[in-house]
């Protein structure tokens, strides 16, 4: 069972999808046999066996050739780690998987997209945990740790909150609009998270048409049946 993957591989392939396509196959070989390799390979084998044309599963193994996560033993084809060990890399936690058919490679890129996702809250709730120790610390050594940690936080400039907008959601993994919203409402029928909408009732519109609009900061705005509301970036709980 895949237990780590590393983060720079990830961010990688949500960026490049034949990087993306290849890395699926890889994730789904290595998920599946706990020998991490495929006796007596052929692309026609690897086709037959997830549901890919032979041209796909040849662009797929010549991709992971290039990212050097495959090698050929004799008529085996061995999938190498998805872990990274060069100073600096990290190797993250994944979610479970048990959920996916890690025969249909398209789930299995929708998985490793979700933890593109998955990767990026991870990164907002340590920003947000840290700023909120700086603000309202329990004890002087919580403070001290909290403004040691902070210094790796000079590049944040979001508000102390753990919510993730739709357009954060593009960026973590690499999908359109749509798609983006597509991937969290499938890792919420696949048990993978849980998403809470953020609506709140904020005064009175006097004289104002029904309307919407984004805000400058964070968050957006709209009126509607004579009341302003304000609707915040939704929170983002992802299942281990």
């Amino acid at each position: 069972m895949i237990k780590k993957i590393s983060e720079g591989l990830i961010r990688r392939s949500v960026s490049d999808k034949k990087q993306m396509k290849a890395l699926s196959l890889a994730f789904a070989v290595k998920a599946i046999y706990l020998s991490s390799q495929i006796n007596d390979a052929s692309y026609s084998k690897i086709a037959a066996m997830f549901g890919i044309s032979r041209t796909s599963a040849k662009e797929r193994i010549e991709t992971l050739k290039d990212m050097h996560l495959v090698l050929y033993n004799d008529k085996h084809l061995i999938f190498k780690t998805l872990r990274e060990f060069d100073q600096g890399i990290k190797n993250i936690n994944i979610q479970n998987y048990s959920c996916i058919d890690l025969y249909n490679l398209k789930e299995v890129e929708k998985f490793l997209r979700l933890q593109g996702v998955f990767i990026k809250q991870s990164q907002i709730d340590y920003a947000v945990n840290v700023k909120k120790d700086i603000l309202n610390p329990s004890s002087i050594a919580k403070l001290r740790s909290a403004r040691k940690k902070s210094k790796k936080l000079s590049h944040w400039d979001g508000d102390v909150d753990n919510g993730q907008s739709v357009n954060t959601v593009m960026k973590a993994s690499g999908l359109g609009r749509n798609s983006a919203i597509n991937i969290l409402k499938w890792g919420e029928e696949k048990g993978l998270l849980t998403k809470t909408k953020r609506i709140s009732k904020i005064s009175i519109a006097v004289g104002v048409e029904d309307s919407f609009k984004l805000h400058q900061d964070r968050g957006r705005y709209f009126s509607y049946g004579g009341f302003v509301f304000h609707v915040l970036p939704s929170l983002l709980v992802f299942l281990l």
